[in-house]
C-alpha cells in the first residue's frame, strides 16, 4: 500500500487569537460591571489614574525604539495635585474623615478639575516665562476711528483729537491707554503688520502728548476683527481708569 502523505508545515498556527480575544472580551466586561458599581459615575477616577500619565506623554518622550531628542528633556513637575481637605466644626468631636470639599465621609477626592487645570496652566506659564497680574479696570471708554490711517501708517487728525482729549486724564495716576489697530483681514501677514503700526502709532502719540514713554501710560496692540455684523474701525483708543 502507498504510504500516506504527510501535509507540508503551513507556518505559525493562530488559533491562539480566539481564547485571547475571548480573554480580552471577558474582562472589559468585568471592568464595566465594576464600574457600573461604582457610587461615583462622573469620570473623576478614570481621569484621576489615567490623567497624569497622558500629561505627561504630551509634555516629554519616553524611550522606545524611535530615536528622539524629546526623551532627553524629560522633568518632574514641581507643584503635585491639590488635596483639599474641610476643616472640621468646632462644635464637633467627631474626627475628620472626609478628604474632600464637601463633608460626607466617603473619602472621595472632589477637586475642581477646570480649575486645576487652569493653575497648572498658569503654573507653567509663570515657569518659563516672567509674568505678572495687571491691574484691575474699573472703567473703560473706547474712541473707535473708521478714517484711514496718514501715509507711512501717521495718526490721522481724528485720532490726534482723540489724544487731546484724554491728555490730562494720562497725566493723572490711576489711568492708562492703548492703541489698537485692527488688522485688515484674519491672515498671518496682517496681524504682524497691524502690530507694527500700533507700535508707530503709539510713538508718535506719546511724542504728541509729550509722555514718558518709560511710564506705560500709553500701550498698543495688533488685533484681528472678529465680528461679522459691525463695521471694523481702523484704529481704535482705548482709555481705562484703573482700581
Amino acid at each position: 500500500m502507498p504510504r500516506e502523505k504527510k501535509c507540508p508545515p503551513s507556518g505559525p498556527n493562530m488559533g491562539y487569537l480566539v481564547s485571547f480575544g475571548d480573554t480580552m472580551t471577558a474582562l472589559l466586561a468585568f471592568f464595566i460591571v465594576l464600574n457600573s458599581l461604582a457610587e461615583e459615575q462622573t469620570g473623576a477616577n478614570l481621569h484621576s489614574g489615567t490623567g497624569s500619565f497622558v500629561k505627561a506623554l504630551h509634555s516629554f518622550g519616553v524611550p522606545g525604539i524611535f530615536s528622539s531628542k524629546l526623551s532627553a528633556q524629560a522633568f518632574q513637575l514641581e507643584a503635585p495635585a491639590p488635596l483639599y481637605i474641610v476643616g472640621a466644626d468646632e462644635l464637633d468631636d467627631s474626627p475628620l474623615n472626609s478628604t474632600g470639599v464637601d463633608e460626607d465621609d466617603d473619602r472621595q477626592r472632589i477637586i475642581d478639575r477646570e480649575q486645576e487645570d487652569f493653575q497648572r496652566f498658569l503654573h507653567e506659564v509663570d515657569r518659563w516665562h516672567d509674568v505678572s497680574a495687571q491691574e484691575s479696570v474699573d472703567g473703560e471708554v473706547a474712541f473707535d476711528l473708521f478714517a484711514k490711517l496718514g501715509p507711512n501708517g501717521t495718526a490721522p487728525p481724528e485720532l490726534l483729537s482723540a489724544a487731546r482729549q484724554i491728555s490730562q486724564m494720562l497725566r493723572q495716576d490711576g489711568y492708562e491707554a492703548e492703541v489698537i489697530v485692527w488688522a485688515t483681514t484674519p491672515s498671518l501677514t496682517a496681524w504682524p503688520r497691524a502690530i507694527e503700526q500700533a507700535h508707530n502709532l503709539q510713538r508718535e502719540l506719546a511724542d504728541y502728548l509729550r509722555l514718558d514713554e518709560s511710564s506705560n501710560k500709553l500701550t498698543s496692540s495688533g488685533r484681528p476683527w472678529n465680528s461679522d455684523s459691525a463695521k471694523r474701525p481702523t484704529v481704535s483708543l482705548v482709555l481705562r481708569r484703573l482700581e
